[in-house]
């Protein structure tokens, strides 16, 4: 199942990136946003409703913790930054692999400054590895 939910996630990336590249520069970004999380939030009200109780996490109508409103501040940063970044001409092609690139050194200094995650060798190498491909990108 696993490897579903993976195929899903790329999937849905990569949908994400084109539509955001492909949105007209003369569509208002919050209007545009903001009619494509009331869809989002029709979408998940619907499947609550519909998918039975045992199939997913659920409880009636008990109220989201602190999460869900950092989970929504983050996705609206995420959504209008990649939105505007490729209205000013930043090739969908690196923008986000220079995003998760960089993401992702912040998430392991993080991962291991806050949950005590432990790198290996080999992670340290692909620490490298990584900013090694940032510099390639950049440097033109």
């Amino acid at each position: 199942m696993q490897a579903v939910w993976l195929a899903v996630a790329i999937a849905a990336t990569v949908g994400y990136h084109l539509v955001l590249k492909l949105t007209p520069a003369g569509v208002n970004p919050f209007l545009s946003l903001a009619a494509t999380y009331a869809g989002v939030t029709l979408l998940f009200l619907a499947a609550w409703l519909i998918v039975p109780a045992g199939a997913a996490p659920r409880s009636p109508l008990q109220p989201p913790n602190w999460t869900a409103a950092a989970l929504a501040v983050t996705i609206v940063g995420l959504d209008l930054g990649f939105l505007l970044l490729y209205r000013t001409g930043f090739d969908v092609s690196l923008g986000q692999l220079v995003t998760q690139s960089v993401a992702a050194l912040a998430l392991l200094l993080l991962g291991v400054a806050l949950f005590r995650e432990r790198l290996s060798l080999v992670n340290v190498a692909g620490i490298g590895l990584c900013v090694l491909g940032l510099w390639l990108i950049y440097r033109k």
